[in-house]
Protein backbone atom coordinates (compact mmCIF):
# COMPACT_ATOMS: atom_id res chain seq x y z
CA UNK A 1 0.00 0.00 0.00
CA UNK A 2 1.10 3.56 -1.21
CA UNK A 3 1.73 5.75 1.98
CA UNK A 4 1.49 9.20 2.25
CA UNK A 5 4.75 10.69 4.42
CA UNK A 6 5.19 14.27 4.26
CA UNK A 7 8.02 14.16 6.00
CA UNK A 8 10.21 11.46 4.01
CA UNK A 9 10.68 14.16 1.48
CA UNK A 10 13.16 17.34 1.50
CA UNK A 11 11.64 20.50 2.79
CA UNK A 12 11.74 23.42 0.29
CA UNK A 13 13.95 25.85 1.30
CA UNK A 14 12.41 28.88 0.16
CA UNK A 15 9.39 27.87 2.08
CA UNK A 16 7.13 30.74 2.21
CA UNK A 17 9.09 32.54 -0.03
CA UNK A 18 9.07 29.82 -3.02
CA UNK A 19 7.11 31.13 -5.98
CA UNK A 20 7.31 27.64 -8.25
CA UNK A 21 4.24 26.08 -9.85
CA UNK A 22 6.08 23.73 -11.45
CA UNK A 23 4.78 20.29 -10.56
CA UNK A 24 7.98 18.06 -10.43
CA UNK A 25 8.85 20.79 -7.97
CA UNK A 26 5.85 19.85 -5.61
CA UNK A 27 6.30 16.02 -5.93
CA UNK A 28 9.94 16.36 -4.60
CA UNK A 29 9.77 18.91 -2.05
CA UNK A 30 7.50 19.78 1.29
CA UNK A 31 5.27 22.67 1.66
CA UNK A 32 3.74 22.22 5.06
CA UNK A 33 2.47 26.40 4.65
CA UNK A 34 0.47 25.52 1.41
CA UNK A 35 -0.31 21.83 2.47
CA UNK A 36 -2.12 23.04 5.86
CA UNK A 37 -3.96 25.68 3.81
CA UNK A 38 -5.43 23.21 1.47
CA UNK A 39 -6.40 20.19 3.82
CA UNK A 40 -9.86 20.83 4.86
CA UNK A 41 -10.78 22.15 1.08
CA UNK A 42 -9.77 19.35 -1.00
CA UNK A 43 -12.82 18.87 -2.64
CA UNK A 44 -14.66 22.60 -2.58
CA UNK A 45 -12.79 25.68 -4.42
CA UNK A 46 -10.17 26.86 -2.33
CA UNK A 47 -10.55 29.93 0.29
CA UNK A 48 -8.05 31.68 1.17
CA UNK A 49 -8.09 33.32 4.61
CA UNK A 50 -8.11 36.76 5.31
CA UNK A 51 -4.96 37.01 7.57
CA UNK A 52 -1.73 34.85 6.55
CA UNK A 53 1.18 34.57 8.41
CA UNK A 54 3.59 35.05 5.51
CA UNK A 55 3.97 37.33 2.46
CA UNK A 56 2.94 36.50 -0.72
CA UNK A 57 1.18 37.04 -3.91
CA UNK A 58 -2.45 36.10 -2.99
CA UNK A 59 -2.81 35.27 -6.68
CA UNK A 60 0.34 33.59 -7.24
CA UNK A 61 -0.98 31.95 -3.92
CA UNK A 62 -3.96 30.65 -4.92
CA UNK A 63 -2.28 28.85 -8.15
CA UNK A 64 -0.16 27.06 -6.22
CA UNK A 65 -2.70 25.98 -3.68
CA UNK A 66 -4.28 24.81 -6.79
CA UNK A 67 -1.34 22.24 -7.79
CA UNK A 68 -1.76 21.01 -4.19
CA UNK A 69 -4.86 20.78 -3.71
CA UNK A 70 -4.53 18.00 -6.91
CA UNK A 71 -1.52 16.45 -5.36
CA UNK A 72 -3.30 16.04 -1.38
CA UNK A 73 -6.43 14.98 -2.70
CA UNK A 74 -4.90 11.90 -5.22
CA UNK A 75 -2.85 10.83 -2.04
CA UNK A 76 -6.29 11.14 -0.09
CA UNK A 77 -7.26 8.62 -2.53
CA UNK A 78 -4.83 6.19 -2.20
CA UNK A 79 -5.34 6.28 1.53
CA UNK A 80 -7.32 7.35 3.95
CA UNK A 81 -5.49 6.25 7.07
CA UNK A 82 -2.62 7.42 5.81
CA UNK A 83 -3.89 11.05 4.48
CA UNK A 84 -5.51 11.28 8.39
CA UNK A 85 -2.06 10.99 9.83
CA UNK A 86 -1.09 13.55 7.75
CA UNK A 87 -3.49 16.17 8.60
CA UNK A 88 -3.46 15.29 12.36
CA UNK A 89 0.18 16.20 11.63
CA UNK A 90 -0.59 19.18 9.53
CA UNK A 91 -2.75 21.16 11.56
CA UNK A 92 -2.28 21.74 15.57
CA UNK A 93 -4.67 20.34 17.84
CA UNK A 94 -6.69 23.82 18.60
CA UNK A 95 -6.78 24.19 14.60
CA UNK A 96 -8.24 20.57 13.93
CA UNK A 97 -10.57 20.88 17.00
CA UNK A 98 -11.79 24.45 16.14
CA UNK A 99 -11.26 25.86 19.27
CA UNK A 100 -12.31 29.14 20.12
CA UNK A 101 -9.01 30.55 22.04
CA UNK A 102 -7.37 31.09 18.99
CA UNK A 103 -6.59 34.39 18.70
CA UNK A 104 -7.66 34.61 15.09
CA UNK A 105 -9.58 32.19 13.63
CA UNK A 106 -8.46 32.49 9.80
CA UNK A 107 -5.10 33.05 10.75
CA UNK A 108 -2.60 30.14 9.84
CA UNK A 109 -0.65 28.95 12.60
CA UNK A 110 3.02 29.97 12.96
CA UNK A 111 5.88 28.81 11.58
CA UNK A 112 7.00 28.12 15.21
CA UNK A 113 3.81 25.79 16.02
CA UNK A 114 4.10 23.62 13.14
CA UNK A 115 4.39 20.03 13.91
CA UNK A 116 5.96 18.27 11.16
CA UNK A 117 9.84 17.43 12.19
CA UNK A 118 12.05 18.04 9.90
CA UNK A 119 15.49 17.65 11.84
CA UNK A 120 15.90 13.79 10.87
CA UNK A 121 16.02 15.26 6.75
CA UNK A 122 18.73 15.37 4.31
CA UNK A 123 19.05 19.26 3.80
CA UNK A 124 17.40 20.04 0.91
CA UNK A 125 20.14 21.99 -0.22
CA UNK A 126 22.29 19.20 -1.16
CA UNK A 127 19.32 17.30 -2.83
CA UNK A 128 19.47 16.81 -6.75
CA UNK A 129 16.19 17.44 -7.95
CA UNK A 130 14.69 15.74 -11.42
CA UNK A 131 15.85 18.92 -13.18
CA UNK A 132 18.96 19.33 -11.69
CA UNK A 133 19.94 15.63 -13.03
CA UNK A 134 17.80 16.35 -15.98
CA UNK A 135 19.73 19.58 -17.08
CA UNK A 136 23.32 17.76 -16.69
CA UNK A 137 22.70 15.11 -19.22
CA UNK A 138 24.95 15.06 -21.96
CA UNK A 139 23.46 12.31 -23.87
CA UNK A 140 19.96 12.00 -25.73
CA UNK A 141 19.00 8.54 -23.99
CA UNK A 142 20.06 9.87 -20.45
CA UNK A 143 17.35 12.68 -21.31
CA UNK A 144 14.89 10.62 -22.58
CA UNK A 145 15.34 8.16 -19.47
CA UNK A 146 14.61 11.47 -16.75
CA UNK A 147 11.96 13.04 -18.67
CA UNK A 148 9.73 9.30 -18.87
CA UNK A 149 10.60 9.09 -15.15
CA UNK A 150 9.38 12.84 -14.87
CA UNK A 151 6.28 12.31 -16.44
CA UNK A 152 5.47 9.09 -14.45
CA UNK A 153 6.19 11.24 -11.53
CA UNK A 154 3.66 13.94 -12.51
CA UNK A 155 1.16 11.62 -13.35
CA UNK A 156 1.42 9.68 -9.92
CA UNK A 157 0.79 13.00 -8.32
CA UNK A 158 -2.63 13.15 -10.25
CA UNK A 159 -1.18 15.68 -12.79
CA UNK A 160 -3.34 15.27 -15.77
CA UNK A 161 -0.38 15.18 -18.67
CA UNK A 162 -1.40 15.11 -22.45
CA UNK A 163 1.66 15.34 -24.30
CA UNK A 164 1.63 14.85 -28.40
CA UNK A 165 4.01 11.92 -29.19
CA UNK A 166 7.58 13.40 -29.35
CA UNK A 167 8.85 12.95 -32.99
CA UNK A 168 6.07 13.73 -35.51
CA UNK A 169 6.07 17.21 -35.52
CA UNK A 170 7.72 17.65 -38.97
CA UNK A 171 4.79 15.95 -40.67
CA UNK A 172 2.47 18.48 -39.10
CA UNK A 173 5.12 21.51 -39.92
CA UNK A 174 5.33 20.43 -43.24
CA UNK A 175 1.34 20.04 -43.66
CA UNK A 176 1.14 24.03 -43.06
CA UNK A 177 2.65 25.41 -45.93
CA UNK A 178 2.82 27.80 -47.57
CA UNK A 179 2.12 29.84 -44.43
CA UNK A 180 3.61 28.10 -41.43
CA UNK A 181 1.22 29.57 -38.86
CA UNK A 182 -0.05 27.85 -35.90
CA UNK A 183 -2.55 28.40 -32.90
CA UNK A 184 -1.91 27.02 -29.74
CA UNK A 185 -4.21 24.20 -28.60
CA UNK A 186 -6.91 24.40 -26.01
CA UNK A 187 -6.50 22.38 -22.85
CA UNK A 188 -10.32 23.04 -21.96
CA UNK A 189 -11.71 22.46 -25.31
CA UNK A 190 -10.88 19.24 -26.81
CA UNK A 191 -11.26 19.65 -30.55
CA UNK A 192 -8.27 21.74 -31.14
CA UNK A 193 -6.49 18.86 -30.08
CA UNK A 194 -6.93 17.19 -33.32
CA UNK A 195 -6.65 20.00 -35.29
CA UNK A 196 -4.18 20.48 -38.17
CA UNK A 197 -3.06 23.74 -37.18
CA UNK A 198 -3.17 23.01 -33.09
CA UNK A 199 0.48 23.13 -31.62
CA UNK A 200 1.90 23.10 -27.95
CA UNK A 201 4.88 24.15 -26.35
CA UNK A 202 7.17 20.58 -26.61
CA UNK A 203 6.24 20.21 -30.52
CA UNK A 204 7.84 23.44 -31.00
CA UNK A 205 10.97 21.71 -29.38
CA UNK A 206 10.35 18.52 -31.11
CA UNK A 207 13.23 15.99 -31.94
CA UNK A 208 12.06 15.75 -35.25
CA UNK A 209 12.93 19.22 -36.42
CA UNK A 210 16.14 18.61 -35.10
CA UNK A 211 18.84 18.30 -32.22
CA UNK A 212 18.75 21.79 -30.06
CA UNK A 213 22.02 22.66 -28.93
CA UNK A 214 20.82 26.30 -27.46
CA UNK A 215 18.17 28.55 -27.59
CA UNK A 216 17.53 32.66 -27.09
CA UNK A 217 14.14 33.45 -25.82
CA UNK A 218 13.02 37.19 -26.05
CA UNK A 219 10.00 37.85 -24.25
CA UNK A 220 7.45 40.02 -21.55
CA UNK A 221 7.30 37.59 -18.83
CA UNK A 222 8.85 34.32 -18.35
CA UNK A 223 8.29 31.25 -15.92
CA UNK A 224 11.89 30.10 -16.17
CA UNK A 225 10.77 26.67 -14.29
CA UNK A 226 7.47 26.31 -16.38
CA UNK A 227 10.12 27.13 -19.47
CA UNK A 228 12.99 24.48 -18.59
CA UNK A 229 9.63 21.76 -17.88
CA UNK A 230 8.86 22.14 -21.85
CA UNK A 231 12.30 21.80 -22.63
CA UNK A 232 12.39 18.53 -20.43
CA UNK A 233 8.77 17.02 -21.54
CA UNK A 234 9.86 17.70 -25.29
CA UNK A 235 13.43 15.38 -24.24
CA UNK A 236 15.67 18.88 -25.80
CA UNK A 237 18.49 20.06 -23.77
CA UNK A 238 17.37 23.32 -22.20
CA UNK A 239 20.34 25.89 -22.97
CA UNK A 240 18.50 28.94 -22.97
CA UNK A 241 19.26 32.73 -23.09
CA UNK A 242 16.59 34.80 -21.83
CA UNK A 243 16.02 38.24 -22.29
CA UNK A 244 12.92 39.47 -20.69
CA UNK A 245 11.05 42.53 -19.92
CA UNK A 246 12.67 44.50 -16.54
CA UNK A 247 10.44 43.40 -13.93
CA UNK A 248 8.43 40.60 -16.15
CA UNK A 249 10.00 37.37 -14.37
CA UNK A 250 7.06 35.59 -12.49
CA UNK A 251 8.88 33.34 -10.26
CA UNK A 252 11.77 33.27 -8.58
CA UNK A 253 13.17 29.45 -9.57
CA UNK A 254 17.04 29.26 -8.65
CA UNK A 255 18.62 28.79 -12.01
CA UNK A 256 21.47 27.00 -13.17
CA UNK A 257 24.63 27.93 -15.61
CA UNK A 258 22.34 26.57 -18.04
CA UNK A 259 20.00 29.63 -18.10
CA UNK A 260 21.38 32.89 -19.13
CA UNK A 261 18.82 36.11 -17.87
CA UNK A 262 19.14 38.93 -19.18
CA UNK A 263 15.90 41.81 -17.54
CA UNK A 264 15.59 44.79 -21.09
CA UNK A 265 14.64 47.98 -19.09
CA UNK A 266 12.49 50.68 -21.43
CA UNK A 267 14.30 53.39 -22.71
CA UNK A 268 11.23 55.23 -22.78
CA UNK A 269 8.83 56.12 -19.90
CA UNK A 270 5.71 53.78 -19.94
CA UNK A 271 7.18 51.53 -22.48
CA UNK A 272 7.67 47.55 -22.43
CA UNK A 273 9.72 44.87 -24.07
CA UNK A 274 6.80 43.39 -25.67
CA UNK A 275 8.64 41.17 -28.15
CA UNK A 276 8.04 37.73 -27.76
CA UNK A 277 9.63 35.35 -30.36
CA UNK A 278 12.57 32.59 -29.98
CA UNK A 279 15.46 31.47 -32.43
CA UNK A 280 16.63 27.61 -31.80
CA UNK A 281 20.57 26.32 -32.82
CA UNK A 282 20.56 22.81 -33.77
CA UNK A 283 23.45 20.80 -33.59
CA UNK A 284 23.77 20.68 -37.49
CA UNK A 285 24.65 24.41 -37.07
CA UNK A 286 20.89 25.45 -38.13
CA UNK A 287 18.88 27.53 -36.85
CA UNK A 288 14.80 27.80 -36.48
CA UNK A 289 12.87 31.37 -35.76
CA UNK A 290 9.56 31.48 -33.91
CA UNK A 291 7.78 35.02 -33.72
CA UNK A 292 4.62 34.29 -31.12
CA UNK A 293 2.14 36.08 -29.31
CA UNK A 294 2.64 33.99 -26.01
CA UNK A 295 4.34 34.97 -22.76
CA UNK A 296 6.69 32.18 -21.47
CA UNK A 297 4.30 30.81 -18.60
CA UNK A 298 1.62 28.22 -17.77
CA UNK A 299 -1.84 30.39 -18.10
CA UNK A 300 -0.56 31.78 -22.16
CA UNK A 301 -0.23 28.38 -23.32
CA UNK A 302 -3.79 26.69 -21.89
CA UNK A 303 -6.32 27.81 -22.39
CA UNK A 304 -5.85 31.53 -24.35
CA UNK A 305 -6.06 31.65 -28.08
CA UNK A 306 -2.37 32.73 -29.27
CA UNK A 307 -0.82 32.78 -33.18
CA UNK A 308 2.94 31.38 -33.87
CA UNK A 309 5.13 31.42 -37.24
CA UNK A 310 7.85 28.81 -37.49
CA UNK A 311 10.63 29.47 -39.79
CA UNK A 312 11.49 26.97 -41.76
CA UNK A 313 14.72 25.09 -41.04
CA UNK A 314 17.62 27.99 -41.66
CA UNK A 315 21.15 26.44 -42.95
CA UNK A 316 24.31 27.38 -41.96
CA UNK A 317 25.78 29.28 -44.51
CA UNK A 318 29.57 27.50 -44.56
CA UNK A 319 28.25 24.70 -46.30
CA UNK A 320 26.94 26.73 -49.20
CA UNK A 321 28.41 29.39 -51.77
CA UNK A 322 30.67 32.02 -49.61
CA UNK A 323 29.28 34.55 -52.24
CA UNK A 324 25.81 33.76 -50.85
CA UNK A 325 24.81 36.07 -48.21
CA UNK A 326 21.75 33.72 -47.48
CA UNK A 327 19.25 36.87 -47.68
CA UNK A 328 15.93 36.04 -48.48
CA UNK A 329 13.37 37.45 -51.06
CA UNK A 330 11.29 39.85 -48.17
CA UNK A 331 14.78 41.08 -46.79
CA UNK A 332 13.92 39.24 -43.26
CA UNK A 333 17.68 38.68 -42.99
CA UNK A 334 18.34 42.10 -42.93
CA UNK A 335 15.62 43.29 -40.73
CA UNK A 336 15.96 40.94 -38.25
CA UNK A 337 19.39 41.41 -37.24
CA UNK A 338 18.95 45.12 -37.41
CA UNK A 339 16.74 44.13 -34.46
CA UNK A 340 19.25 42.10 -32.36
CA UNK A 341 21.73 44.58 -33.04
CA UNK A 342 19.03 47.21 -31.68
CA UNK A 343 19.26 45.80 -28.20
CA UNK A 344 23.33 46.48 -28.03
CA UNK A 345 23.66 43.63 -25.81
CA UNK A 346 26.95 41.78 -25.30
CA UNK A 347 24.84 38.27 -24.00
CA UNK A 348 23.20 38.67 -27.75
CA UNK A 349 26.62 39.04 -29.83
CA UNK A 350 26.92 34.80 -30.19
CA UNK A 351 23.65 35.12 -31.76
CA UNK A 352 23.97 37.45 -34.04
CA UNK A 353 26.46 36.01 -35.43
CA UNK A 354 24.78 33.07 -35.91
CA UNK A 355 22.22 34.24 -37.68
CA UNK A 356 24.53 35.99 -40.06
CA UNK A 357 26.27 32.84 -41.07
CA UNK A 358 22.51 31.42 -41.72
CA UNK A 359 20.79 31.15 -45.05
CA UNK A 360 17.22 32.50 -44.62
CA UNK A 361 16.90 32.41 -48.39
CA UNK A 362 13.56 29.73 -47.77
CA UNK A 363 11.70 32.48 -45.87
CA UNK A 364 9.10 33.93 -47.52
CA UNK A 365 7.14 36.38 -44.42
CA UNK A 366 8.67 40.12 -43.71
CA UNK A 367 9.72 40.54 -40.02
CA UNK A 368 7.92 44.13 -38.57
CA UNK A 369 9.40 45.09 -35.44
CA UNK A 370 9.36 47.99 -33.37
CA UNK A 371 11.96 49.50 -31.10
CA UNK A 372 11.77 52.43 -28.74
CA UNK A 373 13.58 55.52 -29.58
CA UNK A 374 12.39 59.09 -31.13
CA UNK A 375 13.27 58.95 -34.67
CA UNK A 376 13.66 62.04 -37.17
CA UNK A 377 15.44 61.45 -40.47
CA UNK A 378 18.06 58.06 -39.90
CA UNK A 379 15.11 54.82 -39.11
CA UNK A 380 12.09 56.35 -39.80
CA UNK A 381 10.76 53.86 -41.93
CA UNK A 382 12.46 50.55 -40.47
CA UNK A 383 10.08 50.19 -37.73
CA UNK A 384 6.18 50.05 -36.16
CA UNK A 385 3.34 51.35 -39.08
CA UNK A 386 5.76 53.35 -40.67
CA UNK A 387 7.91 50.26 -41.30
CA UNK A 388 4.38 47.96 -42.95
CA UNK A 389 3.52 51.04 -44.55
CA UNK A 390 6.51 50.84 -46.46
CA UNK A 391 6.81 47.33 -47.64
CA UNK A 392 2.66 47.62 -48.42
CA UNK A 393 2.91 50.37 -50.80
CA UNK A 394 5.96 48.61 -52.13
CA UNK A 395 4.68 45.57 -52.78
CA UNK A 396 0.88 44.85 -52.12
CA UNK A 397 -1.71 45.33 -54.60
CA UNK A 398 -5.29 45.49 -54.83
CA UNK A 399 -8.05 45.50 -57.16
CA UNK A 400 -9.70 48.85 -57.94
CA UNK A 401 -12.64 48.45 -55.88
CA UNK A 402 -9.77 48.48 -53.11
CA UNK A 403 -11.78 51.38 -50.74
CA UNK A 404 -14.27 48.20 -50.31
CA UNK A 405 -11.82 46.20 -48.71
CA UNK A 406 -11.99 46.87 -44.50
CA UNK A 407 -9.22 46.63 -42.61
CA UNK A 408 -9.51 44.16 -39.25
CA UNK A 409 -7.85 44.92 -36.47
CA UNK A 410 -7.65 42.56 -33.29
CA UNK A 411 -5.74 42.43 -30.24
CA UNK A 412 -5.95 42.06 -26.48
CA UNK A 413 -5.41 45.65 -25.31
CA UNK A 414 -6.37 48.88 -26.02
CA UNK A 415 -3.92 52.02 -25.33
CA UNK A 416 -5.11 55.64 -25.39
CA UNK A 417 -6.07 56.44 -28.74
CA UNK A 418 -7.36 60.15 -28.42
CA UNK A 419 -10.29 62.06 -29.15
CA UNK A 420 -11.71 60.61 -31.96
CA UNK A 421 -11.38 58.14 -34.83
CA UNK A 422 -9.53 60.64 -37.22
CA UNK A 423 -7.26 61.47 -34.74
CA UNK A 424 -4.72 58.29 -34.57
CA UNK A 425 -6.49 55.48 -35.89
CA UNK A 426 -7.57 56.74 -39.04
CA UNK A 427 -4.87 59.09 -39.75
CA UNK A 428 -2.28 56.61 -38.73
CA UNK A 429 -3.09 52.95 -38.46
CA UNK A 430 -5.60 52.98 -41.04
CA UNK A 431 -3.68 55.28 -43.22
CA UNK A 432 -0.39 52.82 -43.10
CA UNK A 433 -2.35 49.71 -43.79
CA UNK A 434 -3.98 51.43 -46.64
CA UNK A 435 -1.14 51.88 -48.58
CA UNK A 436 -0.40 49.72 -51.72
CA UNK A 437 1.54 50.20 -55.34
CA UNK A 438 -1.36 52.16 -56.27
CA UNK A 439 -2.90 54.99 -54.55
CA UNK A 440 -6.19 54.65 -52.46
CA UNK A 441 -9.10 55.99 -50.63
CA UNK A 442 -8.97 54.96 -47.14
CA UNK A 443 -11.03 51.89 -46.22
CA UNK A 444 -13.63 51.09 -43.31
CA UNK A 445 -12.05 49.67 -40.09
CA UNK A 446 -13.37 47.52 -37.95
CA UNK A 447 -11.72 46.24 -34.43
CA UNK A 448 -12.29 42.92 -32.46
CA UNK A 449 -11.98 42.83 -28.93
CA UNK A 450 -14.38 40.82 -26.28
CA UNK A 451 -17.41 42.22 -24.92
CA UNK A 452 -18.11 42.15 -21.27
CA UNK A 453 -19.92 38.48 -21.59
CA UNK A 454 -17.48 37.29 -24.12
CA UNK A 455 -14.95 37.03 -21.20
CA UNK A 456 -17.56 36.00 -18.65
CA UNK A 457 -18.08 33.08 -20.55
CA UNK A 458 -14.57 32.30 -21.37
CA UNK A 459 -12.25 30.10 -19.87
CA UNK A 460 -9.69 32.74 -18.59
CA UNK A 461 -13.40 33.94 -16.48
CA UNK A 462 -13.48 29.89 -14.95
CA UNK A 463 -9.91 29.78 -14.10
CA UNK A 464 -10.16 34.00 -12.48
CA UNK A 465 -7.40 34.97 -14.75
CA UNK A 466 -7.47 37.65 -17.75
CA UNK A 467 -5.15 38.47 -20.44
CA UNK A 468 -7.05 41.50 -21.54
CA UNK A 469 -6.20 44.89 -20.64
CA UNK A 470 -8.22 48.05 -21.21
CA UNK A 471 -9.56 50.50 -18.56
CA UNK A 472 -13.28 52.47 -17.81
CA UNK A 473 -11.43 55.45 -17.52
CA UNK A 474 -9.53 54.98 -20.96
CA UNK A 475 -12.52 54.05 -22.52
CA UNK A 476 -14.68 57.00 -21.12
CA UNK A 477 -12.27 59.13 -23.33
CA UNK A 478 -12.62 57.53 -26.50
CA UNK A 479 -16.63 56.22 -26.50
CA UNK A 480 -16.35 56.64 -30.47
CA UNK A 481 -14.94 53.05 -30.77
CA UNK A 482 -17.89 51.34 -29.99
CA UNK A 483 -18.75 52.55 -33.89
CA UNK A 484 -15.90 50.16 -35.23
CA UNK A 485 -15.78 47.11 -31.92
CA UNK A 486 -16.86 43.78 -33.30
CA UNK A 487 -17.26 40.60 -30.20
CA UNK A 488 -14.64 37.86 -29.84
CA UNK A 489 -16.31 35.04 -32.31
CA UNK A 490 -14.01 31.54 -32.84
CA UNK A 491 -16.57 28.76 -33.20
CA UNK A 492 -15.34 27.42 -36.06
CA UNK A 493 -11.80 26.78 -34.54
CA UNK A 494 -13.27 25.80 -31.01
CA UNK A 495 -11.68 28.67 -29.28
CA UNK A 496 -15.12 30.65 -28.47
CA UNK A 497 -14.35 30.48 -24.74
CA UNK A 498 -10.26 30.79 -25.28
CA UNK A 499 -9.73 34.80 -24.82
CA UNK A 500 -7.31 36.31 -27.63
CA UNK A 501 -4.14 37.17 -26.47
CA UNK A 502 -3.46 36.88 -30.23
CA UNK A 503 -2.92 40.24 -31.90
CA UNK A 504 -3.66 40.58 -35.95
CA UNK A 505 -4.07 42.91 -38.36
CA UNK A 506 -5.96 42.11 -41.66
CA UNK A 507 -7.33 43.36 -45.41
CA UNK A 508 -10.11 41.21 -46.56
CA UNK A 509 -12.59 41.03 -49.38
CA UNK A 510 -16.33 42.72 -49.20
CA UNK A 511 -17.13 38.96 -49.94
CA UNK A 512 -15.00 37.80 -47.80
CA UNK A 513 -13.77 35.38 -49.69
CA UNK A 514 -10.13 36.81 -50.00
CA UNK A 515 -7.21 38.61 -48.21
CA UNK A 516 -4.52 41.12 -49.08
CA UNK A 517 -2.28 40.66 -46.69
CA UNK A 518 -1.91 39.13 -42.82
CA UNK A 519 0.11 40.19 -39.53
CA UNK A 520 0.95 38.38 -37.15
CA UNK A 521 2.35 40.62 -34.06
CA UNK A 522 2.85 41.16 -30.42
CA UNK A 523 1.45 44.59 -31.18
CA UNK A 524 -1.38 45.76 -29.58
CA UNK A 525 -3.39 48.78 -31.08
CA UNK A 526 -1.33 51.43 -29.12
CA UNK A 527 0.22 54.54 -30.02
CA UNK A 528 3.09 53.05 -28.13
CA UNK A 529 3.69 49.32 -29.68
CA UNK A 530 2.88 51.22 -33.79
CA UNK A 531 4.47 54.29 -33.08
CA UNK A 532 2.84 58.33 -33.32
CA UNK A 533 3.99 61.10 -35.01
CA UNK A 534 5.09 63.87 -32.58
CA UNK A 535 5.82 67.61 -33.46
CA UNK A 536 9.60 66.45 -34.56
CA UNK A 537 9.72 62.88 -34.55
CA UNK A 538 8.03 59.89 -34.80
CA UNK A 539 8.20 58.16 -31.42
CA UNK A 540 8.17 54.18 -30.52
CA UNK A 541 7.73 53.18 -26.77
CA UNK A 542 7.52 49.33 -27.18
CA UNK A 543 9.85 46.81 -28.43
CA UNK A 544 7.43 44.20 -30.61
CA UNK A 545 8.15 41.42 -33.03
CA UNK A 546 5.75 40.28 -35.88
CA UNK A 547 5.69 38.80 -39.59
CA UNK A 548 4.10 39.64 -42.67
CA UNK A 549 2.45 37.74 -44.86
CA UNK A 550 1.92 39.30 -48.78
CA UNK A 551 0.60 36.96 -51.62
CA UNK A 552 3.02 37.94 -54.12
CA UNK A 553 5.89 36.12 -51.70
CA UNK A 554 3.96 32.81 -51.03
CA UNK A 555 1.39 31.88 -53.23
CA UNK A 556 2.64 34.37 -56.44
CA UNK A 557 -0.91 35.69 -56.59
CA UNK A 558 -2.28 38.81 -55.48
CA UNK A 559 -4.29 38.04 -52.70
CA UNK A 560 -4.55 34.76 -50.71
CA UNK A 561 -7.95 32.58 -50.71
CA UNK A 562 -9.64 32.56 -46.94
CA UNK A 563 -11.37 29.30 -47.93
CA UNK A 564 -11.47 26.37 -50.32
CA UNK A 565 -12.24 27.73 -53.84
CA UNK A 566 -12.31 25.02 -55.91
CA UNK A 567 -11.03 21.20 -55.76
CA UNK A 568 -8.16 21.92 -58.68
CA UNK A 569 -6.66 24.66 -56.98
CA UNK A 570 -3.28 24.04 -54.74
CA UNK A 571 -3.57 27.17 -52.55
CA UNK A 572 -4.56 25.97 -49.24
CA UNK A 573 -6.87 29.16 -48.01
CA UNK A 574 -4.96 31.32 -45.11
CA UNK A 575 -6.02 30.41 -41.86
CA UNK A 576 -8.08 32.91 -39.83
CA UNK A 577 -8.22 32.87 -35.81
CA UNK A 578 -11.55 34.37 -35.66
CA UNK A 579 -14.96 33.71 -37.31
CA UNK A 580 -16.36 35.87 -40.32
CA UNK A 581 -18.73 37.58 -41.57
CA UNK A 582 -17.89 39.72 -38.44
CA UNK A 583 -20.51 40.20 -35.23
CA UNK A 584 -20.35 44.22 -34.46
CA UNK A 585 -21.49 44.81 -30.87
CA UNK A 586 -25.62 44.89 -29.94
CA UNK A 587 -26.26 48.23 -27.60
CA UNK A 588 -26.11 46.39 -24.53
CA UNK A 589 -22.73 45.04 -25.51
CA UNK A 590 -19.53 46.79 -23.41
CA UNK A 591 -16.01 46.15 -24.60
CA UNK A 592 -14.15 44.32 -21.29
CA UNK A 593 -12.53 46.53 -18.84
CA UNK A 594 -10.16 45.72 -16.11
CA UNK A 595 -12.63 47.50 -13.42
CA UNK A 596 -14.47 44.53 -12.83
CA UNK A 597 -11.76 43.13 -10.72
CA UNK A 598 -11.19 45.89 -8.34
CA UNK A 599 -14.82 45.67 -7.15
Amino acid sequence: MNRVKVNVRDKCPFMEKCYRKNPIHFAEMSHPHLERLVIDQLDDTIKIPDVLDFECDRSQLLDQLKVIQIVMRKERDKDRDSFLKLKNDLLPTDITKNSTTSKSPNKVSNSEDRSLDFENQQSSSSSVSIMDTYESCKLNKDREEIRKKAIKKMKQQGFEISLVEPGEFAVKYALAAPYYIFFTRIDKSLPTYNQPLSITFPEILDKSLGEIKSSLQINFMVDVGWLCLQYLLAGQKADITILYGDGGRVDKEKVGKNITLVPIPQPIQYGCHHTKMMILEYNDGGIRIVVSTANLYADDWENRTQGLWISPHLPSLSNLDGTNNGESKTGFKKDFLQYLKSYKQQALSRWIAIVEKADFADVNVFFIASVPGNYRQTGVDAWGHKKLGYVLSTYASLPLNSMDWPIIAQSSSIGTLGLSYEKWVQRVIVSSMSRTKELTILPNFHFIFPTQKNYEESFDCQNACCCLCYRQQTHSKQKWLEKYLCQWKASKTSRDKAMPHIKSYTRLSPDLKRMAWFVLTSANLSKAAWGTEMKKFYSISNHEAGVLFLPTFITGETTFPIEKENDDSNIQPFPIPYDLPLIPYKSEDNPFVNDIFDE
